[in-house]
C-alpha cells in the first residue's frame, strides 16, 4: 500500500535563474604573492625564540614566542609598507611562519606539544619586516609537578 503525498511536500520546487553571475566580491582584498621569494626571505630571516611551561590543571602548558626579522635591504620605506600589508593577507606566508614557530616551540618544549593556538603579528622594522608569533600548547604526557591525574595533589 502506498501513501499518496501532496505536491507541496516534495521539495522547494523549480525557480527561474537570472543567468550566471559575472563576478563576485568579498570583504577584504585577496592577494597573490611569490611563494618562492617569501620562502627565500623567511629561510634567511633572523629568528629568535623563547618560552616556558606553566602548570595548569593536571598538566603543563607551553607558552612561547618566535620573532623573525625578514631583511629587505633593497626596499625603500614605501615598499616596506606595501610588503607589510601583503604579509598580513598572504595565507601562504602565514602558514610558513606558523610552521616555523611551531617547530621552534617543539625543539624548546620539555615534551610533545598538543594542539597549538598561535597569534601572529607583523610590523615594520628598520631592517625590513618583523613577524612575531605567540604559541600556546598543552604538553602531552607531562603532568604538573606534585599532581596526580585529575589535577589533585597527593594530599587532597
Amino acid at each position: 500500500m502506498t501513501i499518496p503525498t501532496s505536491p507541496s511536500r516534495r521539495g522547494p520546487g523549480l525557480t527561474k535563474t537570472r543567468g550566471e553571475v559575472i563576478g563576485r566580491t568579498r570583504a577584504g582584498a585577496l592577494v597573490r604573492t611569490s611563494d618562492v621569494r617569501w620562502r627565500e626571505l623567511v629561510d634567511a630571516a633572523d629568528v629568535m625564540s623563547e618560552g616556558s611551561s606553566r602548570a595548569e590543571g593536571d598538566g603543563l602548558t607551553w607558552y612561547g614566542s618566535t620573532s623573525l626579522v625578514v631583511e629587505l635591504p633593497e626596499a625603500d620605506e614605501l615598499e616596506r609598507a606595501r610588503l607589510l600589508v601583503l604579509a598580513g593577507k598572504d595565507p601562504h606566508l602565514r602558514l610558513r611562519v606558523l610552521r616555523l614557530a611551531h617547530s621552534e616551540a617543539s625543539v624548546r618544549a620539555p615534551g610533545a606539544l598538543g594542539r597549538a593556538h598561535c597569534e601572529l603579528r607583523a610590523a615594520a622594522d628598520p631592517r625590513g619586516l618583523r613577524i612575531d608569533v605567540d604559541v600556546q600548547a598543552p604538553l602531552i604526557g607531562v603532568r604538573a609537578p606534585g599532581t596526580i591525574p585529575g589535577g589533585r595533589t597527593p594530599h587532597d
